[in-house]
């Protein structure tokens, strides 16, 4: 280890149960889904493997090869930090992981395909120091974590829902529809994606004023800036509570990511842009990470954000609003564009319209919508309404559309109308896209005044469950049997199973078990007899892949006692 935790170390933290769960706890829990249905994925850190130390030293001693080698520095965490970012993402020099566009594996393993760190950095090592290829935020965040708790830096995990990257630090971003509802693919790098996530790191802060030391985000997922690396941080979390974004470092990026508004443009048939009403979206939610001790998940995010409407949160914003004004006027730069408050659009008091669904679905099943509409003008309305439904990836790029129905709906003053649809499976089975995640959308346009109306939900489509069990008691070095149990919920059955598990301290590295099909609507189950080598809470986690599922995996933790 390159820190201790010694009183008087820059990355000391006084609770004893944080140091065990941020520096020692190899059994990692990363958030993703949608901010209405955050699921879990088990994520194995290995960072006391024997191996992985020489590792992350490697990793330092190529890291500095790109800048003034200087080993005093070492023992700077703001360095290590900076460091390890730039290593971790091939954007920066030749990194540890190649990013990759949607979809696009070739000659290598999908990010969702990864179940922990130890073999992304024995690959990187094994090849010479060739990035090791595929990663997005959840493992870049994995990795960096394993890396900086090896080295004794108290560190996170963290994942926001609806997060605006790389708005350049602009307060407002933008998404564009077609008419029917369609989300349009745009050249545009602004994006809100659906989930993004980022590590915090535990230290002093003494380039700073005290108040900035403790919890620093730390990103190394690229970003397009004005100027420096394509990491952000490590950027005091309680400066981007403020509105500080002239802190160092990157604060700027992150305020914007979780405090932007996003704004719907509706791109007509003759390409020109209408604003859609009622469509207003706003970033930075449910900003979660595993909890000290346990696998909830905890809500932080009021450690990023005053409470919506506060008078705090009014200072924290009209601060940076402020501060972005100052660098838009003083930038040089004619590319770059920093946004002020953004603009409210001024909204005609004539149509309401509202989308719902249910936040997630086992897939298989048809997808219910309630659609209401409802005129709250004096006089009668003649409009027409499409819902659609499209899959999408978690960067906010549209997959496929997928299903679409019209109504054209003459509305009474005062009148609501309910109406009821649903998406078949059947349309969305083949071209459900690798995250799982489908954008429902609603268009109402008002053909009198040609004013649009739109609403949107997202969500989650889940594999079917992988139940683990384990007897009551366990002891170290008693032979024993876990079972696993998978149901089909599907009408057709699931082909070509395969079943890989692993737990350290409770299986020697990992298995294989192929499972062949499991037939429409049953349950099959598979004996994993094992002998617990370690005391104490372990995990075991199981991942599935089959012709229909690829990604989905399940974890369970049983304390051993001792022998």
């Amino acid at each position: 280890m390159l820190f201790s935790s010694n009183l008087d170390d820059e990355v000391f933290l006084a609770n004893e149960a944080q140091r065990q769960e941020y520096i020692l706890n190899q059994d990692g829990v990363i958030y993703w889904g949608t901010e209405n249905a955050v699921l879990a994925q088990p994520w194995d850190f290995s960072q006391f493997e024997e191996d992985i130390v020489d590792i992350c030293f490697t990793l330092l001693d190529v890291g500095e090869r790109h800048r003034d080698k200087d080993h005093t520095q070492r023992k700077n965490p703001v360095y290590i930090g900076r460091t390890v970012a730039a290593m971790l993402n091939c954007d920066e020099f030749r990194g540890i992981l190649t990013e990759c566009g949607t979809g696009q594996y070739f000659n290598g393993t999908p990010p969702s395909k990864w179940l922990g760190s130890g073999p992304i950095l024995r690959q990187w090592v094994a090849s010479q120091c060739k990035p090791v290829r595929y990663g997005q935020c959840w493992v870049f965040a994995a990795v960096m974590c394993s890396v900086l708790r090896c080295l004794g830096i108290p560190t996170r995990v963290v994942t926001g829902f609806t997060w605006a990257h790389n708005t350049n630090s602009s307060l407002s971003v933008d998404e564009y529809y077609d008419e029917d509802g369609t989300l349009l693919t745009q050249d545009k790098s602004a994006r809100v994606w659906t989930f993004h996530v980022w590590n915090e790191c535990w230290m002093a802060r003494a380039d700073l004023l005290p108040e900035y030391s403790g919890w620093q985000a730390l990103d190394a997922t690229c970003q397009e800036k004005r100027k420096g690396p394509s990491f952000c941080g490590p950027a005091p979390v309680q400066a981007i509570k403020e509105g500080d974004t002239e802190v160092d470092y990157d604060v700027c990026y992150f305020f914007a990511a979780i405090n932007a508004k996003c704004q719907v443009w509706i791109q007509k048939t003759d390409d020109t842009l209408r604003p859609a009403l009622g469509s207003t979206k706003y970033t930075g939610n449910n900003i979660s990470t595993k909890s000290v001790g346990s696998e909830r998940c905890e809500d932080i995010t009021h450690n990023y954000k005053y409470p919506e409407g506060s008078l705090q949160e009014k200072v924290a914003l009209d601060k940076a609003y402020t501060k972005i004004k100052e660098l838009e006027a003083t930038s040089s730069s004619s590319k770059t564009q920093f946004s002020s408050i953004p603009t409210t659009l001024e909204e005609p008091v004539n149509l309401f319209i509202h989308l719902q669904s249910k936040n997630s679905l086992l897939r298989g099943q048809d997808i219910p919508l309630s659609i209401e509409v409802f005129n709250h003008s004096g006089g009668e309305k003649s409009t027409h309404l499409v819902v659609g439904a499209q899959s999408l990836h978690y960067k906010g790029v549209p997959v496929t559309q997928l299903w679409k129905e019209e109504f054209h709906l003459i509305l009474r003053s005062n009148e609501a109308n309910n109406l009821q649809v649903f998406v078949p499976y059947s349309r969305y089975r083949e071209e459900l896209g690798e995250d799982h995640l489908l954008r429902l959308t609603a268009t109402l346009k008002d053909e009198d005044s040609f004013y649009i109306y739109f609403a949107q939900e997202e969500i989650s489509i889940c594999d079917p469950p992988l139940t683990i069990e384990f007897p009551e008691n366990m002891v170290q070095y008693q032979p024993s049997t876990a079972k696993i149990s998978l149901l089909n919920p599907l009408t057709e059955p699931l082909e070509k199973c395969v079943i890989v598990v692993a737990g350290r301290g409770l299986i020697y590295r990992q298995r294989k078990y192929k499972l062949g099909s499991v037939q429409p609507k049953s349950t099959q189950q598979l004996q994993i007899p094992f002998t617990p080598t370690q005391a104490g809470p372990r995990r075991l986690t199981a991942h599935l892949t089959c012709l229909q599922f690829q990604n989905l995996k399940s974890y369970k933790t049983i304390d051993i006692a001792t022998a």
